[in-house]
């Protein structure tokens, strides 16, 4: 057989030694013989037990009960902590031996409900978060939480959660729930009677006004009849204000809050307001004035919403130390109108702003003060422009007076 010769060409230059790439040898496991290896599997084995015995002691030491199965519908736990007997009175390997046995420790009022949202997680998969009651084997009702998840992967199925006892807390809830109904039963037996008693007033009270007014027309009476008899009727007219504000607060409280809305001209409610208080300003040397700017009328409730200006006046009056002022600005603002009343008085401290306008409260230093008020007139004031679908804000600085702006639909 002939070769055949063929000439090739070979070219060569020098690398420099930086570019050449040095790939590092192969590491070899290390070789174990037989009793080598037994003891790195003993080794392993050791420490697979200590982590196990530390998870089980952690396991068994939580203040509450945990459970894994396969999360098929209908079936029990595969394995439950020992605290399950603690909580349940049955112990772990009741519960494992026995799927049937939730359906029958669970409270009839919350059996149905319970299983059947169960059944909807085990189908679906996810999370779960239930609160129920169990009956003890001695009849005794214990209230848990059971939170769990089932992760469904293709056709396997797993499930874990844990089970806390909340006996304390749900007795203590309900024991709230129960005062509080008592409280909203008291208070509406309250309502009920200060209409009644308020009702029961108001009729005599216009009768005594009335025979009041035949006793001034008499000419012979003296001048020291008459100051009684103006003492008796201003106390009497005291009396009704008192009456009527409790029957509104009763009406508000039922729902039965009525307005006779109209065409109003808030600015001349104001001025007539202002006028009316003047001789009360001037007892204290109070300088009570008007600001009235440019308002369109509005729609709303004459006679209730003069009434909310006499109760701000009155309050800032009484609460205002003499030598000071009170001034009502009345602006337009887009859409609305609003009435502000500001006083230099002594303020109102932070804590008792959120309790202004509740029923019968009154400011500690009204009753320290010796200042006489029901504690309804910022209540009613409150009802009735809210009724008129506007607002209230408050601004107050103590011991530097304070700012009532009521706002109003334009």
């Amino acid at each position: 057989m002939r070769t055949r010769a063929e000439w090739v060409s070979l070219t060569h230059r020098p690398v420099p030694d930086e570019q050449w790439v040095t790939w590092p040898e192969p590491q070899r496991a290390p070789t174990l013989d037989p009793h080598e290896h037994a003891t790195w599997f003993a080794s392993v084995q050791d420490k697979l037990h200590e982590a196990e015995e530390r998870y089980r002691t952690l396991v068994e030491t939580l203040p509450l009960a945990t459970y894994v199965g396969d999360g098929a519908p209908d079936s029990g736990p595969s394995w439950v902590s020992p605290q399950i007997e603690q909580i349940t009175s049955y112990s772990p390997a009741e519960w494992t031996s026995n799927p049937e046995l939730l359906g029958e420790v669970l409270h009839p009022e919350d059996k149905e409900r319970v299983l059947a949202e169960m059944r909807g997680a085990e189908e679906c998969g996810g999370s779960r978060e239930l609160e129920y009651r169990m009956v003890r084997r001695d009849g005794t009702i214990v209230w848990v939480q059971d939170s769990g998840v089932i992760v469904i992967d293709g056709d396997q199925r797993h499930s874990r959660g844990f089970i806390i006892d909340i006996t304390a807390r749900r007795e203590a809830e309900l024991e709230l729930e129960r005062q509080n109904a008592q409280l909203r039963q008291l208070d509406n037996l309250k309502d009920e009677f200060v209409a009644l008693v308020s009702h029961e007033l108001r009729t005599p009270l216009t009768s005594i006004r009335g025979y009041l007014e035949l006793m001034t027309e008499d000419t012979n009476l003296t001048k020291e009849q008459t100051r009684f008899i103006e003492t008796i009727d201003r106390n009497t007219q005291r009396l009704q204000r008192v009456v009527g504000d409790l029957l509104f607060v009763a009406q508000v409280e039922a729902g039965k809050l009525m307005l006779e809305n109209g065409d109003v001209d808030l600015n001349t409610l104001v001025a007539e307001a202002v006028q009316a208080a003047q001789p009360s300003a001037a007892a204290k040397s109070i300088v009570l004035t008007a600001d009235l700017g440019q308002l369109p009328e509005i729609r709303g409730d004459r006679a209730r919403l003069a009434q909310v200006l006499d109760n701000f006046i009155s309050n800032a009056i009484k609460f205002t130390p003499g030598h000071g002022s009170v001034t009502l600005t009345t602006s337009a603002l887009p859409g609305s109108v609003q009435v502000a009343i500001c006083d230099t008085g002594m303020g109102i401290p932070p804590d008792e702003l959120p309790l202004l306008f509740q029923r019968f409260f009154r400011a500690e230093r009204a009753t320290a003060g010796a200042i006489p008020g029901t504690g309804l007139g910022l209540a009613i004031a409150k009802a009735i422009i809210t009724g008129h679908n506007g607002w209230i804000r408050v601004e107050s600085e103590d011991g530097a007076g304070t700012t009532f702006r009521v706002t109003l639909p334009g």
